[in-house]
């Protein structure tokens, strides 16, 4: 669930309907939430990024998507599964952790 921000490409009110539908179905354990935000980027002229994607930015996911889902009923084991076990189950070499 990537590139919240960029709503040129699809608006944020969808995205967030999405998986907050997802998520009311059962499937919070699948999703990773993620903005794909960069500190720097040219694909449009300098200084513009703000005119063409006002949102797309290193605060929006926390300060604008997650309110969004919580006002949609997505809870907040749902969020954390995306935003942190999701990723750490991903990015967790198997057998990593296991007794020795």
């Amino acid at each position: 669930m990537d590139r919240f921000g960029l709503d040129i490409v699809l608006p944020r009110e969808r995205r967030v309907a999405t998986v907050a539908a997802l998520a009311a179905q059962g499937y919070a354990g699948r999703m990773v939430l993620s903005h794909d935000a960069a500190c720097h980027i040219d694909w449009f002229p300098a200084g513009l990024t703000g005119v063409f994607a006002p949102d797309w930015h290193l605060e929006h996911l926390l300060d604008d998507v997650l309110p969004a889902l919580r006002d949609r009923g997505v809870s907040d084991e749902q969020i954390d599964t995306m935003l942190v076990a999701n990723p750490r189950r991903y990015f967790t070499p198997p057998g990593a952790g296991a007794a020795a």
